[in-house]
């Protein structure tokens, strides 16, 4: 059932309660322009007519607003529409309860008003509920849409360790083999070497969720491919919430293999790297080790720990696992993966 099967049994049996002929609910400003979501009984004309009404309703809604008579609102017969406002936060759609009468005197109308009064709090409770939903919805595509854009492998799992969330990135890794892969709902390293340690860093990470310093410890893997440098594991437990009923983990996969500069670039100078400083860093989160490093920008090892200590003073680092871990940790991409280039 979906949640405007929902909306259309609590409105139709409100609807009937009130001894209404046909019934719609309406909304401004859902997705761009304001329309009819659900009705019954209305024809597309009526639906049209309900829908300006709405519109001119919105533009002086009150929190409280009462509901109103509006009339010659129907085709044939003539009718005449109990328009009441669902009751919303700032920023979101405002939604109409419509309820049609075929021309009701004076008597009916205040009886079909006194219904209302007595049944109208239990239906705006439920729109309350409903509204939150729209409003938690409409947060988590915006959410997931931005995570789709991102270079990154993310995976949020819940915390029996099941799969809850996987953005493209991480998707198309899965998908591929490509050192993780989907099994049963969890995720695995596709080398058997890897297995245990990723099964027992996510076990490790899920019981630290919530405690005190916990972001320190995160482990930091390098789980191997077929095809390509190792693919960077790290590691965040989810918060404590009043409003979930466990706890989780956030898994963060990058391929060296993509160009790191672009990636990892913004990060750098949020931490005022100079430029052998930055260069030094992007040659660590790809995997090479110090003495490599040195070699790739020509200078001599003891030089290259000097500038990794400054790097260190300037990032808050201890450690070189501690910096790349820092690094992945707060990469952020603003374009499709497919735009990011590889080296």
């Amino acid at each position: 059932m979906s949640v405007f099967d929902d909306v259309a049994l609590v409105t139709g049996h409100f609807a009937r309660t009130l001894g209404a002929d046909a019934w719609a609910l309406t909304s401004t400003h859902e997705r761009g322009a304001s329309r009819c979501l659900v009705s019954e009984g209305v024809d597309q004309a009526t639906c049209a007519a309900l829908v300006q009404i709405a519109d001119r309703i919105d533009s002086g809604y009150s929190r409280h607003a009462a509901p109103i008579w509006c009339e010659r609102v129907a085709g044939e017969p003539v009718g005449s529409a109990l328009v009441i406002p669902v009751q919303h936060t700032s920023g979101q759609p405002g939604a109409f309860v419509n309820l049609l009468f075929e021309q009701p005197d004076e008597d009916a109308r205040r009886e079909i008003e006194n219904r209302c009064l007595r049944e109208w709090p239990s239906v705006a409770a439920y729109f309350r509920l409903w509204e939150a939903a729209r409003a938690a919805q409409q947060r988590t595509l915006g959410v997931e849409t931005g995570l789709n854009l991102v270079a990154i492998g993310i995976v949020l799992l819940s915390g029996d360790g099941h799969i809850v969330f996987a953005n493209d990135t991480a998707r198309q890794l899965m998908d591929r083999h490509d050192g993780i892969r989907e099994h049963r709902g969890q995720v695995q390293a596709t080398d058997r070497s890897d297995a245990a340690a990723l099964s027992t860093a996510i076990g490790y990470v899920l019981s630290q969720s919530g405690a005190h310093g916990a972001a320190e410890r995160m482990p930091l893997l390098m789980l191997h491919r077929d095809n390509g440098p190792p693919l960077v594991t790290s590691f965040a437990a989810t918060p404590h919430s009043a409003i979930a009923d466990e706890d989780g983990a956030l898994l963060f996969f990058v391929d060296p293999g993509l160009d790191i500069h672009l990636l990892a670039e913004p990060v750098c100078k949020l931490f005022r790297l100079s430029r052998v400083e930055t260069e030094l860093t992007c040659l660590l989160a790809s995997g090479h080790t110090l003495a490599a490093a040195a070699q790739a920008l020509h200078v001599k090892l003891g030089t290259a720990r000097g500038y990794l200590k400054q790097v260190f003073v300037k990032t808050g680092s201890n450690r070189q696992v501690d910096l790349v871990r820092l690094i992945f940790s707060n990469l952020i991409r603003a374009s499709a993966p497919d735009q990011v280039q590889r080296r």
